[in-house]
């Protein structure tokens, strides 16, 4: 029994030991070691792999906000680049492992950076690459970078605002490195904070330097301003001033003024506060314009409430013509003024006059309002 034993647990370490190696385990470092070296022992890490190498890129990005100061956007992202390189294959049965890693400087590596920065610090200079017996590398860096950026602020303070980074080589033309974008995923991290990304989309292209072309891949970077506070605050300026502005236009002209000032002075106050804070760049916010549009609005009603009271206590004799166009009007609406207004007939005319006029205004200044309402909160 004892031989019989022997020769099926000696039959059991066979076959544990050959999946072992099947699956291609790593465990032994130190023969690993030596195995690598000699493999890299006669490598050029100087001269690329072969004329026309494809590299594929795959952006991860974990972090993007906008320093609306400086219109720059800083990037914190994982840059994986894979190509193929034929000079570090090996015999799995041999070797007994699939990949393995080793220093990223002991390899050629392309030199793709980013082209649009205006500040970059590096990542861990020692990242390792990871070689796979079919001479395929990958190599990971990580990024911190700043590029410049075209603020739009239009929508402000509901902007969304996009930013382009532009990945490509420094030495290499288009006929002797490819950049592509491979099926990577992107894990983009939604978090917390004065911005929020919402979407990241990759592209490639050619760019021209000097008399060559030049392969580059970009990602677009897309984030939305979290301003709550502000949009409530321009939504509650707008909101009061066209209270006031109502109800300055019930009242009688004389009575008019203390509103249309007041609605024009909140307006103000919120347009200081604003423009303070308020970055450069191209467009104008629709809330401000609104806002303007709501201050200049409670001018003009102060300064049309004034009119209509000139205008009703006119001594000149009225002509024939305005006689004849407030008779046909007084048809279609009431045109009859205060009795304190109307001491004789031609003061009358020009009270009649001062009605429609002060109606028409409040009704132009009212309409004006109301559209730039709807339009700052489409």
């Amino acid at each position: 029994m004892a031989p019989h034993w022997t020769g099926l647990l000696a039959s059991l370490l066979l076959c544990v030991h050959g999946a072992a190696r099947a699956r291609g385990d790593c465990s032994n470092a130190t023969q690993l070691s030596v195995q690598l070296d000699t493999l890299l022992a006669e490598y050029e890490r100087e001269a690329p792999p072969a004329a026309g190498l494809r590299v594929a890129l795959a952006l991860d990005v974990r972090h993007a906000t906008v320093d609306d100061d400086r219109a720059t956007m800083h990037l914190l992202a994982d840059l994986k680049m894979s190509w193929q390189e034929p000079r570090v294959r090996w015999n799995t049965s041999e070797w007994g492992c699939d990949s393995v890693l080793t220093a990223a400087e002991r390899l050629w590596l392309p030199d793709v950076v980013l082209l649009n920065a205006a500040a970059t610090r590096a990542g861990d200079a020692g990242t390792r690459a990871r070689l796979s017996a079919a001479g395929a590398v990958s190599w990971l860096t990580h990024l911190d970078v700043t590029a410049p950026l075209d603020l739009d602020l239009s929508s402000w303070p509901r902007d969304t605002q996009a930013c382009t980074f532009t990945f490509g080589s420094r030495t290499y033309n288009n006929e002797e490195l490819i950049l592509d974008i491979s099926e990577f995923k992107h894990a983009v991290v939604f978090e917390a904070g004065a911005w929020e990304m919402q979407s990241v989309s990759s592209d490639t292209a050619t760019w021209q330097r000097g008399v060559e072309q030049v392969s580059v891949a970009t990602w677009t970077v897309r984030v939305t301003r979290r301003a709550a506070a502000q949009s409530l605050g321009a939504a509650a300026v707008l909101a009061a001033g066209a209270l006031l502005l109502g109800a300055a236009a019930a009242l009688p002209p004389q009575q008019r003024a203390p509103l249309a000032a007041c609605a024009s002075f909140t307006a103000a106050l919120w347009l200081v506060s604003a423009l303070a804070r308020l970055p450069g760049g191209q467009g104008t916010p629709r809330a401000l314009r609104a806002v303007c549009a709501q201050c200049v609005c409670g001018a003009l009603s102060g300064a049309c409430a004034a009119l209509v009271v000139r205008l009703a206590r006119c001594s000149l004799t009225p002509p024939q013509a305005l006689r004849s166009l407030l008779s046909s009007l007084s048809t279609l609406c009431k045109l009859t003024p205060s009795p304190e207004s109307c001491l004789s007939s031609e003061s009358g005319t020009w009270a009649a006059a001062a009605v429609l006029l002060d109606r028409a205004l409040s009704a132009l200044i009212l309409l004006v309002l109301v559209v730039l309402i709807i339009v700052q909160l489409s």
